[in-house]
């Protein structure tokens, strides 16, 4: 029977990755490690890039939608999840970054990298 497994990811505006939890870095098969510099744009396909950007700019908003999307594994296979984006902002109120929640039903071990 399927369960769900739950992840975080933390982007700032650009879409460059701050923070990426484990179960994240399984999913989509980056060692945790290997983050730094890394956008979250590098896991869309060339396809659904521009559905993924008007993603991204929605989920700047207050009470963005929760949306399923179609994640690009590192090593080119897909995997769907549900995202739920939340906008942070700083004291003032100002958005600077984006926290996700990330959640797949896989009855399956996600690592496969080393």
């Amino acid at each position: 029977m399927p369960f769900d497994r739950k992840g975080a990811v933390l982007v700032d505006l650009d879409g460059l990755i701050a923070f990426a939890s484990t179960y994240f870095c399984d999913l989509v098969g980056v060692e945790h490690d290997e983050f730094a510099g890394m956008s979250c744009f590098d896991f869309v396909f060339p396809e659904d890039m521009e559905a993924a950007k008007k993603l991204f700019d929605e989920n700047k908003l207050p009470n963005a939608a929760p949306f399923s999307f179609r994640l690009r594994r590192t090593d080119g296979t897909e995997v769907w999840a549900d995202i739920q984006g939340k906008a942070m902002h700083t004291a003032s109120g100002e958005v600077y970054a984006i926290s996700a929640t990330v959640t797949v039903e896989s009855p399956e071990p996600l690592r496969t990298h080393k």
